[in-house]
Protein backbone atom coordinates (compact mmCIF):
# COMPACT_ATOMS: atom_id res chain seq x y z
CA UNK A 1 0.00 0.00 0.00
CA UNK A 2 1.49 3.61 -0.84
CA UNK A 3 1.20 6.03 2.15
CA UNK A 4 1.54 9.88 1.28
CA UNK A 5 0.31 13.00 1.56
CA UNK A 6 -0.68 14.07 -1.79
CA UNK A 7 -4.43 12.99 -3.21
CA UNK A 8 -4.38 9.99 -4.60
CA UNK A 9 -6.07 9.18 -7.91
CA UNK A 10 -9.00 7.49 -6.48
CA UNK A 11 -9.36 11.31 -4.03
CA UNK A 12 -9.51 13.34 -7.61
CA UNK A 13 -11.95 11.08 -9.22
CA UNK A 14 -14.20 11.17 -6.37
CA UNK A 15 -13.98 14.64 -6.49
CA UNK A 16 -14.53 15.36 -10.01
CA UNK A 17 -17.50 13.31 -10.10
CA UNK A 18 -18.86 15.43 -7.25
CA UNK A 19 -18.24 18.55 -8.87
CA UNK A 20 -19.84 16.97 -11.87
CA UNK A 21 -23.05 15.98 -10.48
CA UNK A 22 -23.54 18.84 -8.85
CA UNK A 23 -22.96 21.03 -11.71
CA UNK A 24 -25.72 18.56 -13.31
CA UNK A 25 -28.03 19.48 -10.64
CA UNK A 26 -27.37 23.31 -10.57
CA UNK A 27 -28.45 22.86 -14.42
CA UNK A 28 -31.30 21.00 -14.10
CA UNK A 29 -32.67 23.47 -10.94
CA UNK A 30 -32.59 26.03 -13.59
CA UNK A 31 -34.53 24.66 -16.20
CA UNK A 32 -36.64 23.25 -13.86
CA UNK A 33 -37.45 26.54 -12.05
CA UNK A 34 -37.08 28.68 -15.29
CA UNK A 35 -39.13 26.05 -17.58
CA UNK A 36 -37.13 26.75 -20.38
CA UNK A 37 -34.75 24.57 -21.85
CA UNK A 38 -32.12 27.17 -23.12
CA UNK A 39 -31.39 29.45 -20.37
CA UNK A 40 -28.08 31.03 -21.92
CA UNK A 41 -26.59 30.73 -25.44
CA UNK A 42 -24.10 28.13 -24.98
CA UNK A 43 -26.96 25.71 -23.96
CA UNK A 44 -28.37 25.82 -27.48
CA UNK A 45 -26.95 28.41 -29.85
CA UNK A 46 -28.44 27.22 -33.12
CA UNK A 47 -31.69 26.33 -30.89
CA UNK A 48 -31.60 29.86 -29.19
CA UNK A 49 -31.70 31.78 -32.47
CA UNK A 50 -34.62 29.49 -34.02
CA UNK A 51 -36.63 29.73 -30.70
CA UNK A 52 -35.74 34.10 -30.59
CA UNK A 53 -36.97 34.56 -34.55
CA UNK A 54 -40.03 32.06 -34.16
CA UNK A 55 -40.41 34.79 -30.71
CA UNK A 56 -40.31 37.55 -33.11
CA UNK A 57 -42.99 36.20 -35.20
CA UNK A 58 -45.33 35.44 -32.45
CA UNK A 59 -44.91 38.97 -31.14
CA UNK A 60 -46.11 40.44 -34.46
CA UNK A 61 -48.79 37.66 -34.63
CA UNK A 62 -50.39 38.65 -31.35
CA UNK A 63 -49.92 42.79 -32.58
CA UNK A 64 -52.07 41.68 -35.15
CA UNK A 65 -54.41 39.47 -33.88
CA UNK A 66 -55.11 43.02 -30.98
CA UNK A 67 -55.40 45.26 -34.34
CA UNK A 68 -58.24 42.79 -35.78
CA UNK A 69 -59.87 43.01 -32.25
CA UNK A 70 -59.78 46.76 -32.43
CA UNK A 71 -60.78 47.09 -35.60
CA UNK A 72 -64.02 44.87 -34.78
CA UNK A 73 -64.51 47.34 -32.28
CA UNK A 74 -64.25 50.11 -34.58
CA UNK A 75 -66.52 48.11 -36.88
CA UNK A 76 -69.22 48.35 -33.92
CA UNK A 77 -69.24 51.26 -33.06
CA UNK A 78 -69.96 52.43 -36.34
CA UNK A 79 -72.90 50.13 -37.11
CA UNK A 80 -74.55 50.83 -34.16
CA UNK A 81 -74.19 54.22 -34.81
CA UNK A 82 -74.84 54.18 -38.77
CA UNK A 83 -77.87 51.85 -37.27
CA UNK A 84 -79.34 54.53 -35.27
CA UNK A 85 -79.36 57.21 -38.41
CA UNK A 86 -81.26 54.63 -40.15
CA UNK A 87 -84.00 54.39 -37.30
CA UNK A 88 -83.93 58.16 -37.57
CA UNK A 89 -84.30 58.57 -41.19
CA UNK A 90 -87.43 55.98 -41.11
CA UNK A 91 -89.09 58.66 -38.73
CA UNK A 92 -88.38 61.01 -41.60
CA UNK A 93 -90.16 58.98 -44.09
CA UNK A 94 -93.27 57.97 -42.00
CA UNK A 95 -93.93 61.31 -41.42
CA UNK A 96 -93.20 62.32 -45.15
CA UNK A 97 -95.60 59.74 -46.11
CA UNK A 98 -97.81 61.02 -43.51
CA UNK A 99 -97.99 64.76 -44.99
CA UNK A 100 -98.75 63.56 -48.40
CA UNK A 101 -101.79 61.58 -47.35
CA UNK A 102 -103.76 64.46 -46.18
CA UNK A 103 -106.30 64.87 -43.54
CA UNK A 104 -103.38 66.87 -41.12
CA UNK A 105 -104.08 69.71 -40.22
CA UNK A 106 -101.39 72.36 -40.66
CA UNK A 107 -100.67 72.46 -37.15
CA UNK A 108 -100.00 68.81 -37.09
CA UNK A 109 -97.69 69.27 -40.20
CA UNK A 110 -95.99 71.68 -38.35
CA UNK A 111 -95.14 69.66 -35.45
CA UNK A 112 -94.16 66.82 -38.01
CA UNK A 113 -91.87 68.93 -39.26
CA UNK A 114 -90.41 69.84 -36.05
CA UNK A 115 -89.94 66.14 -35.39
CA UNK A 116 -88.04 66.33 -38.61
CA UNK A 117 -86.04 68.97 -37.65
CA UNK A 118 -85.27 67.21 -34.51
CA UNK A 119 -84.24 64.06 -36.59
CA UNK A 120 -82.29 65.71 -39.17
CA UNK A 121 -80.32 67.72 -36.43
CA UNK A 122 -79.81 64.14 -34.19
CA UNK A 123 -78.00 62.96 -37.70
CA UNK A 124 -75.92 65.78 -37.50
CA UNK A 125 -74.69 65.22 -34.01
CA UNK A 126 -74.20 61.70 -34.73
CA UNK A 127 -72.07 62.27 -37.16
CA UNK A 128 -69.66 64.65 -35.49
CA UNK A 129 -69.17 62.88 -32.15
CA UNK A 130 -69.36 59.24 -32.80
CA UNK A 131 -65.85 58.47 -32.18
CA UNK A 132 -63.29 55.56 -31.16
CA UNK A 133 -59.93 55.65 -29.41
CA UNK A 134 -60.58 59.72 -30.23
CA UNK A 135 -60.84 59.12 -33.82
CA UNK A 136 -63.79 60.47 -35.25
CA UNK A 137 -65.20 58.33 -37.15
CA UNK A 138 -68.07 60.38 -39.50
CA UNK A 139 -66.51 63.77 -39.84
CA UNK A 140 -64.75 62.87 -43.03
CA UNK A 141 -61.27 62.41 -41.73
CA UNK A 142 -61.79 58.71 -41.96
CA UNK A 143 -63.01 58.60 -45.54
CA UNK A 144 -61.86 59.20 -48.73
CA UNK A 145 -61.24 63.00 -49.51
CA UNK A 146 -62.82 63.52 -53.08
CA UNK A 147 -62.45 67.33 -54.45
CA UNK A 148 -63.05 68.67 -58.21
CA UNK A 149 -66.26 67.20 -58.75
CA UNK A 150 -68.67 69.51 -61.27
CA UNK A 151 -72.53 69.49 -59.68
CA UNK A 152 -73.36 70.10 -63.30
CA UNK A 153 -71.83 66.25 -64.40
CA UNK A 154 -71.54 64.41 -61.22
CA UNK A 155 -74.93 63.99 -58.96
CA UNK A 156 -72.59 61.78 -56.48
CA UNK A 157 -69.86 59.73 -55.70
CA UNK A 158 -69.02 56.69 -53.07
CA UNK A 159 -65.32 55.75 -52.94
CA UNK A 160 -64.63 52.11 -50.92
CA UNK A 161 -61.05 51.78 -51.97
CA UNK A 162 -57.87 53.93 -53.09
CA UNK A 163 -55.16 51.78 -53.63
CA UNK A 164 -51.48 53.29 -52.07
CA UNK A 165 -53.82 56.03 -50.75
CA UNK A 166 -52.20 58.30 -52.38
CA UNK A 167 -54.02 61.16 -55.03
CA UNK A 168 -55.24 60.27 -57.79
CA UNK A 169 -57.19 61.70 -60.95
CA UNK A 170 -59.04 59.31 -63.68
CA UNK A 171 -60.14 60.59 -66.65
CA UNK A 172 -63.78 59.92 -66.78
CA UNK A 173 -65.96 59.99 -70.10
CA UNK A 174 -69.49 59.46 -70.52
CA UNK A 175 -69.85 58.29 -73.87
CA UNK A 176 -73.87 57.53 -73.40
CA UNK A 177 -75.94 59.15 -71.09
CA UNK A 178 -78.43 56.69 -69.50
CA UNK A 179 -82.03 57.23 -71.31
CA UNK A 180 -85.89 57.02 -70.21
CA UNK A 181 -87.82 54.03 -71.89
CA UNK A 182 -89.78 55.80 -74.65
CA UNK A 183 -92.46 54.31 -76.78
CA UNK A 184 -94.31 56.51 -79.65
CA UNK A 185 -97.59 56.05 -81.52
CA UNK A 186 -98.77 57.85 -84.13
CA UNK A 187 -101.86 58.61 -85.64
CA UNK A 188 -102.84 60.51 -89.29
CA UNK A 189 -105.12 62.87 -87.37
CA UNK A 190 -103.26 62.72 -84.03
CA UNK A 191 -106.56 61.86 -82.35
CA UNK A 192 -108.42 58.56 -81.71
CA UNK A 193 -111.15 57.02 -84.17
CA UNK A 194 -113.07 54.92 -81.53
CA UNK A 195 -113.43 54.64 -78.19
CA UNK A 196 -110.26 53.49 -76.16
CA UNK A 197 -109.42 51.63 -72.94
CA UNK A 198 -105.73 52.06 -72.08
CA UNK A 199 -103.79 49.99 -69.52
CA UNK A 200 -100.64 52.12 -68.79
CA UNK A 201 -98.21 50.05 -66.75
CA UNK A 202 -94.49 51.85 -65.88
CA UNK A 203 -92.20 51.33 -63.29
CA UNK A 204 -94.74 52.83 -60.36
CA UNK A 205 -97.75 50.68 -61.32
CA UNK A 206 -100.38 50.23 -63.51
CA UNK A 207 -103.65 52.57 -64.02
CA UNK A 208 -106.70 51.85 -66.89
CA UNK A 209 -107.85 54.99 -68.79
CA UNK A 210 -110.82 55.22 -70.83
CA UNK A 211 -111.53 57.65 -73.80
CA UNK A 212 -114.35 58.53 -75.76
CA UNK A 213 -113.93 58.07 -79.78
CA UNK A 214 -113.36 62.38 -80.28
CA UNK A 215 -110.61 62.26 -78.08
CA UNK A 216 -107.45 63.88 -78.69
CA UNK A 217 -103.74 63.04 -78.21
CA UNK A 218 -103.30 66.67 -76.04
CA UNK A 219 -106.01 64.69 -74.15
CA UNK A 220 -104.66 61.33 -73.61
CA UNK A 221 -101.26 62.93 -73.12
CA UNK A 222 -103.54 64.86 -69.98
CA UNK A 223 -104.50 61.99 -68.27
CA UNK A 224 -101.76 60.00 -68.62
CA UNK A 225 -99.89 62.98 -66.85
CA UNK A 226 -102.36 63.05 -63.87
CA UNK A 227 -101.73 59.69 -63.35
CA UNK A 228 -97.31 60.04 -63.28
CA UNK A 229 -97.40 58.97 -59.71
CA UNK A 230 -99.07 56.09 -59.74
CA UNK A 231 -97.53 54.59 -62.93
CA UNK A 232 -94.40 56.42 -63.22
CA UNK A 233 -95.04 57.14 -67.31
CA UNK A 234 -95.30 60.79 -68.94
CA UNK A 235 -97.07 61.25 -71.87
CA UNK A 236 -95.61 64.26 -74.87
CA UNK A 237 -97.56 65.01 -77.91
CA UNK A 238 -95.56 66.55 -81.19
CA UNK A 239 -97.90 67.09 -83.97
CA UNK A 240 -99.52 63.44 -84.84
CA UNK A 241 -97.00 61.80 -82.52
CA UNK A 242 -97.51 61.14 -78.65
CA UNK A 243 -94.48 59.61 -76.49
CA UNK A 244 -95.18 57.79 -73.40
CA UNK A 245 -91.77 58.30 -71.45
CA UNK A 246 -90.36 56.60 -67.76
CA UNK A 247 -89.99 58.87 -65.16
CA UNK A 248 -87.00 56.62 -64.61
CA UNK A 249 -83.93 56.12 -66.54
CA UNK A 250 -81.91 52.57 -67.17
CA UNK A 251 -82.88 49.62 -68.17
CA UNK A 252 -84.81 48.68 -65.35
CA UNK A 253 -86.99 51.75 -66.54
CA UNK A 254 -89.99 50.44 -68.61
CA UNK A 255 -93.22 51.67 -70.63
CA UNK A 256 -96.21 49.56 -71.54
CA UNK A 257 -99.55 50.67 -73.24
CA UNK A 258 -101.63 48.18 -74.54
CA UNK A 259 -105.22 48.81 -75.67
CA UNK A 260 -107.67 46.91 -74.39
CA UNK A 261 -110.53 48.07 -76.05
CA UNK A 262 -110.11 49.89 -79.18
CA UNK A 263 -106.42 51.12 -80.87
CA UNK A 264 -104.58 54.25 -80.38
CA UNK A 265 -102.45 54.15 -83.46
CA UNK A 266 -99.21 52.73 -84.77
CA UNK A 267 -96.23 51.68 -82.82
CA UNK A 268 -94.51 49.43 -80.40
CA UNK A 269 -96.26 49.06 -76.93
CA UNK A 270 -93.32 48.19 -74.59
CA UNK A 271 -90.41 50.17 -74.60
CA UNK A 272 -87.31 50.12 -72.13
CA UNK A 273 -84.34 52.65 -71.22
CA UNK A 274 -80.76 52.30 -71.54
CA UNK A 275 -78.23 52.61 -69.47
CA UNK A 276 -75.28 55.01 -68.91
CA UNK A 277 -72.03 54.20 -70.31
CA UNK A 278 -68.34 55.43 -69.41
CA UNK A 279 -65.08 54.96 -69.80
CA UNK A 280 -62.37 55.14 -66.65
CA UNK A 281 -58.87 55.81 -67.22
CA UNK A 282 -59.87 54.04 -71.29
CA UNK A 283 -61.53 50.72 -69.77
CA UNK A 284 -65.54 50.98 -70.34
CA UNK A 285 -68.19 50.15 -68.07
CA UNK A 286 -71.88 50.05 -68.39
CA UNK A 287 -73.78 51.68 -65.56
CA UNK A 288 -76.99 51.05 -63.71
CA UNK A 289 -78.99 53.58 -64.46
CA UNK A 290 -77.09 56.69 -64.38
CA UNK A 291 -74.72 54.95 -62.18
CA UNK A 292 -71.19 52.96 -63.08
CA UNK A 293 -70.02 50.79 -60.77
CA UNK A 294 -65.64 50.98 -60.58
CA UNK A 295 -63.82 48.23 -59.49
CA UNK A 296 -60.07 48.31 -60.75
CA UNK A 297 -56.50 47.21 -59.21
CA UNK A 298 -56.55 50.91 -58.20
CA UNK A 299 -59.76 52.52 -57.68
CA UNK A 300 -63.40 50.94 -56.20
CA UNK A 301 -65.86 53.72 -56.63
CA UNK A 302 -69.86 54.81 -57.84
CA UNK A 303 -70.33 57.68 -59.60
CA UNK A 304 -73.97 58.79 -60.65
CA UNK A 305 -73.80 61.11 -63.33
CA UNK A 306 -76.44 63.81 -63.62
CA UNK A 307 -79.24 62.96 -65.91
CA UNK A 308 -78.51 63.42 -69.82
CA UNK A 309 -75.00 64.75 -69.01
CA UNK A 310 -72.52 63.23 -71.82
CA UNK A 311 -69.03 64.07 -72.62
CA UNK A 312 -65.68 64.26 -70.81
CA UNK A 313 -66.07 64.71 -66.94
CA UNK A 314 -63.84 66.89 -65.20
CA UNK A 315 -60.93 65.76 -63.48
CA UNK A 316 -61.72 64.30 -60.16
CA UNK A 317 -59.59 63.93 -57.20
CA UNK A 318 -59.54 61.05 -54.75
CA UNK A 319 -57.52 61.15 -52.18
CA UNK A 320 -56.46 59.37 -48.35
CA UNK A 321 -56.71 55.65 -47.90
CA UNK A 322 -59.64 55.89 -45.36
CA UNK A 323 -59.01 53.70 -42.08
CA UNK A 324 -56.21 51.24 -42.08
CA UNK A 325 -55.63 47.94 -40.72
CA UNK A 326 -52.91 45.46 -40.55
CA UNK A 327 -53.93 42.05 -40.17
CA UNK A 328 -50.98 39.94 -40.78
CA UNK A 329 -46.92 39.67 -39.53
CA UNK A 330 -46.30 41.96 -42.91
CA UNK A 331 -46.90 45.70 -41.91
CA UNK A 332 -47.18 46.34 -45.29
CA UNK A 333 -50.04 43.77 -46.06
CA UNK A 334 -53.13 46.26 -45.33
CA UNK A 335 -56.61 46.38 -45.16
CA UNK A 336 -58.45 49.60 -45.65
CA UNK A 337 -62.02 50.62 -45.19
CA UNK A 338 -63.67 54.36 -45.68
CA UNK A 339 -66.54 55.73 -43.52
CA UNK A 340 -69.28 57.60 -44.77
CA UNK A 341 -69.69 60.84 -44.40
CA UNK A 342 -72.55 61.15 -41.91
CA UNK A 343 -74.13 64.77 -42.13
CA UNK A 344 -77.29 66.59 -43.71
CA UNK A 345 -75.31 67.97 -46.53
CA UNK A 346 -73.74 65.43 -47.57
CA UNK A 347 -76.08 62.64 -47.83
CA UNK A 348 -78.48 62.41 -50.41
CA UNK A 349 -77.98 61.69 -54.21
CA UNK A 350 -79.02 63.76 -57.52
CA UNK A 351 -82.31 64.04 -55.83
CA UNK A 352 -80.85 66.71 -53.29
CA UNK A 353 -79.14 66.67 -49.46
CA UNK A 354 -80.80 66.05 -46.61
CA UNK A 355 -80.49 69.40 -45.52
CA UNK A 356 -83.27 70.33 -47.78
CA UNK A 357 -85.96 68.24 -45.89
CA UNK A 358 -85.40 70.72 -43.13
CA UNK A 359 -87.92 73.96 -42.38
CA UNK A 360 -87.25 75.94 -45.06
CA UNK A 361 -86.12 74.08 -47.36
CA UNK A 362 -86.51 72.79 -51.11
CA UNK A 363 -88.22 69.73 -50.00
CA UNK A 364 -89.69 70.58 -45.87
CA UNK A 365 -93.34 68.90 -45.54
CA UNK A 366 -95.15 72.33 -46.77
CA UNK A 367 -93.25 72.68 -49.96
CA UNK A 368 -95.03 70.71 -51.86
CA UNK A 369 -92.02 68.95 -53.20
CA UNK A 370 -92.75 65.53 -51.03
CA UNK A 371 -91.87 63.16 -53.89
CA UNK A 372 -88.13 65.13 -54.09
CA UNK A 373 -88.28 64.45 -50.65
CA UNK A 374 -88.90 60.98 -50.86
CA UNK A 375 -85.79 60.35 -53.00
CA UNK A 376 -83.42 62.74 -51.33
CA UNK A 377 -84.75 60.41 -48.64
CA UNK A 378 -83.77 56.46 -50.79
CA UNK A 379 -80.30 57.97 -51.99
CA UNK A 380 -79.51 59.00 -47.88
CA UNK A 381 -81.06 55.49 -46.91
CA UNK A 382 -79.00 53.51 -49.41
CA UNK A 383 -76.10 55.45 -48.64
CA UNK A 384 -76.26 54.61 -44.78
CA UNK A 385 -77.33 50.90 -45.56
CA UNK A 386 -74.54 50.33 -48.42
CA UNK A 387 -72.10 51.66 -45.12
CA UNK A 388 -72.97 49.13 -42.85
CA UNK A 389 -73.17 46.34 -45.46
CA UNK A 390 -69.99 47.00 -46.33
CA UNK A 391 -68.21 47.27 -42.32
CA UNK A 392 -70.29 44.20 -41.95
CA UNK A 393 -68.82 42.48 -45.35
CA UNK A 394 -65.29 43.96 -43.22
CA UNK A 395 -65.74 42.21 -40.05
CA UNK A 396 -66.96 39.22 -41.63
CA UNK A 397 -64.68 38.65 -44.20
CA UNK A 398 -61.58 40.47 -43.80
CA UNK A 399 -61.47 40.93 -39.68
CA UNK A 400 -62.97 37.55 -39.20
CA UNK A 401 -60.90 35.55 -41.72
CA UNK A 402 -57.72 36.97 -40.79
CA UNK A 403 -58.34 36.40 -37.00
CA UNK A 404 -59.08 32.85 -37.78
CA UNK A 405 -55.65 32.11 -39.75
CA UNK A 406 -53.72 34.13 -36.93
CA UNK A 407 -55.13 31.99 -34.17
CA UNK A 408 -54.20 28.97 -36.37
CA UNK A 409 -50.62 30.55 -36.67
CA UNK A 410 -50.18 31.71 -33.15
CA UNK A 411 -50.57 28.04 -32.13
CA UNK A 412 -48.67 26.32 -34.26
CA UNK A 413 -45.77 28.69 -34.00
CA UNK A 414 -45.88 28.27 -30.45
CA UNK A 415 -46.02 24.29 -30.44
CA UNK A 416 -42.74 24.71 -32.49
CA UNK A 417 -40.98 26.87 -30.30
CA UNK A 418 -42.04 25.19 -27.15
CA UNK A 419 -39.97 21.83 -28.78
CA UNK A 420 -37.28 24.51 -29.03
CA UNK A 421 -37.21 26.38 -26.24
CA UNK A 422 -39.39 25.19 -22.93
CA UNK A 423 -38.10 22.40 -20.94
CA UNK A 424 -38.86 18.55 -21.15
CA UNK A 425 -39.94 18.56 -17.19
CA UNK A 426 -40.40 15.06 -16.76
CA UNK A 427 -36.43 14.50 -18.91
CA UNK A 428 -35.19 17.00 -16.62
CA UNK A 429 -36.69 15.84 -13.22
CA UNK A 430 -34.96 12.36 -14.35
CA UNK A 431 -31.75 14.09 -15.08
CA UNK A 432 -31.84 15.92 -11.78
CA UNK A 433 -32.92 12.95 -9.59
CA UNK A 434 -29.68 11.14 -11.61
CA UNK A 435 -27.54 13.62 -10.37
CA UNK A 436 -28.82 13.74 -6.82
CA UNK A 437 -27.29 10.11 -6.99
CA UNK A 438 -24.71 10.45 -8.53
CA UNK A 439 -23.85 13.23 -5.65
CA UNK A 440 -24.31 11.14 -3.03
CA UNK A 441 -22.57 8.13 -4.76
CA UNK A 442 -19.48 10.81 -5.13
CA UNK A 443 -19.67 12.07 -1.31
CA UNK A 444 -19.95 8.29 -0.36
CA UNK A 445 -17.05 7.74 -2.25
CA UNK A 446 -15.06 10.37 -0.30
CA UNK A 447 -16.13 9.03 2.59
CA UNK A 448 -14.52 5.86 2.41
CA UNK A 449 -11.11 7.56 1.00
CA UNK A 450 -11.52 9.75 3.63
CA UNK A 451 -12.17 6.30 6.43
CA UNK A 452 -9.58 4.61 4.65
CA UNK A 453 -6.18 7.21 5.42
CA UNK A 454 -7.53 7.67 8.94
CA UNK A 455 -7.32 3.93 8.72
CA UNK A 456 -3.32 4.34 7.95
CA UNK A 457 -3.09 7.21 10.71
CA UNK A 458 -4.02 5.33 12.84
CA UNK A 459 -1.87 1.81 12.35
CA UNK A 460 0.91 4.49 12.54
CA UNK A 461 -0.03 5.90 15.53
CA UNK A 462 0.01 2.27 16.85
CA UNK A 463 3.25 1.82 15.89
CA UNK A 464 4.93 4.82 17.23
CA UNK A 465 3.39 4.19 20.55
CA UNK A 466 4.81 0.17 20.72
CA UNK A 467 7.70 1.91 20.65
Amino acid sequence: MRIGTGISGVDLTAQFNLAKAFNMMAESALKLSTLTRINRGSDDPAGLIAAEDLRAELTAIRAASDNAARARGIVHVADSALGEVNDLLNTVRGNIVAAAGGGYSDAEVAAMQLENDAALEAINRIGSYTSYGGRKLFDGSSGFQITGVNSEQVADIQVSQNAGGGAQTPRIEVTAAATTANLEITDDDGQLDEAVTLQITGNQGTTTLEFSATATYEQVAQAVNSNTDATGVTATVDGNAITFSSTDVGSDAMVSVEALEGSLGSGDTVAYGTDVVATVDGAEYVGQGNTISINSESLEAEITFVEGFEGEVDRITIAGDAMTFVFSPDVTNTKTIGMPTVNTASLGGAAGRLNELFSGGNADLTSGNLAQAMDILDAAGSQITSARAELGAFEKYTIDSSQEVLAGMELNISSARSQIFDTDVAAETSRWVKAQILAKTSIATMDIVAQRRSMVWSLLQGMNGSR
